[in-house]
């Protein structure tokens, strides 16, 4: 699961190109729709922190909104340092050899 979730209004289309960068670079982020009902504190509680654009994006250590390349971009580089490095798997020895 992504540490990533982008708040999302409709027909937004900054929205979408965000959620792009991140499904390109390998980091599918949660979404999440602003004009939900259920989402209605959600978005009282971002518009009274001073944020009036979608989309908001939320990430373990920091937040914005709008479009932000230079934002997405860091995080990105976040994410991919703290990702898993990809096991190496080494041949293995304990087969016997038959001559």
């Amino acid at each position: 699961m992504s540490n990533i979730t982008v708040w999302t209004a409709p027909q937004c289309g900054k929205c979408e190109s965000t959620i792009s960068f991140f499904k390109g670079a390998g980091f599918p982020p949660n979404i999440k729709d602003l004009s939900a009902p259920e989402n209605l504190d959600k978005l009282k509680e971002i518009k009274a922190a001073g944020h009036s654009q979608a989309p908001y994006v939320e990430t373990p250590t920091d937040s914005w909104s709008g479009l932000r390349p230079d934002k997405i971009a860091q995080t990105i580089a976040v994410e991919r340092a703290a990702a898993p490095s990809p096991a190496v798997h080494s041949p293995s020895h304990s087969q016997e050899l038959s001559a």
